[in-house]
């Protein structure tokens, strides 16, 4: 993002943030274009020591690809300045046991723009708007397996009292078995720094976690991985596989093709068999860009997990083969 597109995002998140406070039973959401660094204050009541005091960071960043919002959450922050957020326990580091808040060159590093691990992070679209609300939930057909068990997440941004809430919803179960659900709530209570800072309620599973959270506008992060390097900075092998694999998803084999699955995506009629072939479909293409059978041993596993990965981004994502294509070479897609 050019330095005047982040200023005219801050702008109209501002102008927005002010319409919510100004007239606080409008459904007036404001634009959350750009990153934000999330810090949570919380206790837990599952644990053994349920007073102590806990605390998680993330990241989360918020773009628009024409009438939807993606949002895309990054679990693992890295600091420059790693001062009070952990200490050694039996030989390791772990987050510290009190109320961790940034000083003041972290606050800077937060300002600039922190570095994230892609490792573990999460990616939805929503659909809907700033004045309605953003969700990611869609049509459902009737079919429901009683054997298989299926997982069904739910991120929804929407407004609450002129001010937005960010709720994740989890639910788990089949057709036979009672539905397990989850939810993890961040709800907005005030507005600070002209737009720049939201201030609120976190709740996870019904006061299982309760606390508090702040998010903090944030320059735009930079990927790194466990070896510390930048995406940029991977081996020429790594890049060289990634893009073999991309080559192979021009299109799909077997009796449907992409549109025959993107129409019933579309239209709420997919069915848990359908989600099977096109995973093995996606599989079977990619076993296909590799050349020996001792590679194909050996990266059966991954070739597996990149197939459910890619499975789920088109289901319920709405990624596209050339999403995926793109994902995959811009080392974005990983298992």
């Amino acid at each position: 993002m050019t330095p005047l597109s982040s200023r005219l995002s801050v702008l109209a998140l501002t102008s927005l943030l002010a319409l919510a406070v100004a007239a606080p039973g409008q459904a007036v959401l404001p634009d959350m274009v750009g990153t934000w660094h999330v810090l949570v204050h919380y206790k837990d009541k599952g644990t053994v020591n349920a007073d102590t005091e806990r605390w998680e960071d993330r990241i989360w960043e918020f773009k628009m690809e024409g009438s939807r919002l993606v949002w895309i959450d990054y679990p693992i922050v890295v600091f420059e300045d790693q001062s009070g957020r952990f200490e050694k326990f039996d030989g390791r580091n772990s987050r510290s046991l009190h109320y961790w808040a940034p000083n003041g060159n972290q606050r800077r590093q937060i300002r600039e723009g922190l570095a994230i691990n892609q490792r573990g992070s999460r990616t939805k679209t929503l659909r809907g708007s700033a004045d309605k609300g953003w969700s990611s939930a869609k049509r459902r057909g009737g079919y429901r397996s009683a054997s298989i068990v299926t997982f069904q997440e739910t991120w929804t941004i929407e407004e609450r009292g002129g001010l937005p809430a960010f709720i994740r919803d989890d639910v788990m179960g089949s057709a036979s078995t009672e539905s397990m659900e989850g939810r993890t709530l961040y709800e907005t209570e005030a507005i600070e720094a002209n737009g720049d800072v939201l201030r609120g309620r976190f709740d996870r599973d019904e006061g299982m976690r309760a606390g508090t959270f702040r998010l903090m506008r944030s320059g735009e992060a930079s990927s790194v991985g466990s070896s510390g390097k930048t995406l940029r900075d991977r081996d020429a092998e790594g890049v060289t596989f990634n893009s073999i694999l991309a080559g192979q998803l021009k299109s799909l084999p077997g009796e449907h093709g992409e549109n025959w699955y993107r129409e019933r995506v579309e239209a709420g009629t997919i069915t848990e068999a359908d989600r099977f072939a096109l995973r093995a479909a996606f599989e079977e293409r990619l076993q296909e860009g590799l050349s020996t059978d001792a590679d194909r041993n050996s990266f059966r596993v991954i070739v597996q997990n990149l197939a459910l990965r890619m499975e789920r981004l088109f289901v319920e994502e709405g990624k596209s083969l050339a999403d995926l294509r793109k994902m995959l070479r811009e080392g974005k897609l990983s298992f």
